[in-house]
């Protein structure tokens, strides 16, 4: 998912990013960037790729490494809850509860409180 395509998504249903960051490296990726600095170069160009935890009104969608790994969409979330020791993201939906797992972030102790701010400032908006 391009940048352009998530700002679309952010605009046409007024939603926050949660957490964005650059992915990690895969073990091919670090082999590569060991070599020359022309082969460097040109793994720098195609690199950016990045994760991100996207919260709107009507979904959630976990991009990683730039590919939509979880999208779920909701009828009106109720309550949003995230477990910083789980690495869960707890959403309620009409009496139903559904559990995120954030696992392939590995977001650390500030990104968890960050993610906590973040849902704060939603539910207080949404109201």
């Amino acid at each position: 998912m391009t940048r352009k395509e998530i700002n679309n998504i952010l605009k046409t249903e007024s939603g926050i990013i949660l957490l964005e960051k650059e992915s990690e490296q895969s073990f091919f990726e670090a082999i590569f960037s060991n070599w020359v600095s022309v082969l460097s170069a040109l793994y720098f160009l195609t690199r950016k790729k990045l994760n991100s935890l996207i919260l709107t009104e009507n979904r959630i969608i976990l991009i990683i490494r730039n590919k939509i790994y979880v999208e779920r969409i909701f009828i009106g979330i109720e309550s949003l809850n995230y477990n910083g020791n789980k690495s869960t993201l707890e959403v309620t939906d009409q009496n139903q509860k559904f559990s995120f797992p954030l696992n392939k972030l590995r977001i650390t102790y500030e990104e968890s409180k960050l993610i906590k701010q973040k849902l704060n400032e939603f539910m207080n908006r949404k109201k």
